[in-house]
This record gives C-alpha cells, structure tokens and sequence, in this order.
C-alpha cells in the first residue's frame, strides 16, 4: 500500500510526528551512480531475445501509455531534441527509454544542465513487469549508442545503487562506472573519480567533484522505492536511516 494511504489509518499523533519526516525527506541526499562510455567502435557481445525488433518512436500516445506521463509531457520532451526508443518482443511493447541530445534533467538530484557537443544523456528506461529478465534492456542501450554514434562521441546514464537489474543492463551494454553522484547543498555532487579526463565534462554539466562520500543511499532516501532492505549505507555512515523510518511509523 502506498504510503500516504498509511496515514490515513493512523492516530493523530502518529501523523504529528510522520509528517515532519514526509516534508523533510526530499532534503535527503538521494545516491545515484553515474556510468559513461565512449568507445562507439566496440561493444560488448550480448545474447538478445528472440522476437526482438527496437525502433525510434514518437507515437505520443504510446509514448504516454509507457511511461506512465501525460501527452503534454512527450509532446515537450520531443519539442526539446529528446529522442524516444521502444523495443518490442514479438511486435508487443515491452521496453523503453529515452535520449536527451541538448537540455537534460536528473530529476531524482533535480539537477538540470546543458550536455556538452557531442554528449548524449540517457535516462526514463522501464522495462515492462511480464519482460523483465529478457536481457532486452542492455539491447535497448547497444541499439541507442549504435543509432547516435555518428553524431555523439560519448554517452552518460545513471542508476539507483540497489537497482541490480539496472546495474547489471548498463555493464553488459559496454558503460564505464565514474562515481556516486548525489546532491550537496543543491548542487550536484560526484564523488572523486579516478577518470581523469571527464572532469572539465563534468564543469560543463554543473557537477562538482567532492572527495567526501555521499551522505546517504537510495534505499534510505527514495521516494519511490517500495521494498527497503533493513540495513543500508547509512548505518555505516552514522546517519538515520529515513526510509526505514518511515517504513516502520506507517506499517
């Protein structure tokens, strides 16, 4: 159940000191790790499922459908020289994702910045629940780098720390892990990097490079995360963990 119907079921109280918590948890510093890739000549051989077909898509209303947005909201990303790209098993949608080539977002950091020429964001995939485990996401990637690589020279995407199924898509895709990447005071923030040569990169996209460690995980800080694991990062890092906390006031 979505926590905000857990506060309809509890006393008074309860919400006095939950909702405290609700409004300041966005404050919370969200982790998210960024991965790069540039070698464009060589990929990662990868297995890809039977039936599959990728193509760019700009059908608004499916766009919408999948990503659960308004048409409104695919109208404007598309406006904003951002690419859709869907792939299908046997001609039945199953996996998205988009490409930012201009403007891009991070809306977990709420970091907005311009890419460098010849930088392409990658971000938005969903895969659908019944085609989960497929292998198509890393496919998808592979699909994108080989559509845009004669225009691009690299390429950056993210993922939540916990997401092993992300994590896992994006290695067997070919991409180069560079940091943890989290907000500082509302500035976004990298870890140290040993990749030298993507620091001027990073200036142009308005993140600094910060040698402290990130101040919490996302299984303590999401939002939308449903299953939290009882222990996290922020155990070791001696901060409270306000996702558990949350977890257990609304259970």
């Amino acid at each position: 159940m979505h926590l905000w119907l857990h506060l309809l079921r509890l006393t008074t109280w309860e919400k006095h000191c939950l909702l405290p918590i609700l409004k300041n948890r966005n404050k919370t510093n969200i982790t998210m790790s960024l991965y790069t890739l540039t070698n464009l000549n060589s990929f990662p051989t990868i297995k890809k499922p039977a039936g599959l077909t990728i193509e760019e898509s700009t059908d608004i209303q499916l766009l919408s459908m999948l990503g659960n947005t308004t048409v409104d909201d695919v109208r404007s990303r598309l406006a904003n020289d951002h690419l859709a790209f869907v792939a299908y098993i046997n001609n039945q949608p199953a996996t998205f994702g988009w490409m930012a080539r201009g403007k891009a977002k991070i809306g977990e950091l709420n970091h907005e910045f311009v890419l460098p020429q010849g930088n392409r964001y990658l971000w938005n995939f969903r895969t659908l629940e019944a085609f989960r485990g497929l292998g198509i996401y890393p496919a998808l990637l592979q699909y994108i780098l080989q559509f845009e690589k004669h225009k691009a020279n690299r390429f950056w995407i993210i993922h939540a720390p916990e997401n092993n199924s992300s994590l896992k898509g994006i290695k067997k895709a070919g991409f180069e892990y560079v940091g943890k990447l989290y907000s500082n005071k509302g500035t976004a923030t990298i870890e140290n990097t040993s990749l030298s040569d993507i620091e001027t990169l990073l200036e142009e996209m308005d993140i600094a490079i910060s040698e402290e460690a990130a101040a919490s995980c996302w299984n303590c800080s999401s939002p939308y995360l449903k299953k939290r694991k009882a222990e996290c990062c922020c155990s070791t890092s001696g901060v409270e963990c306000v996702g558990n906390n949350l977890l257990s006031l609304a259970s």
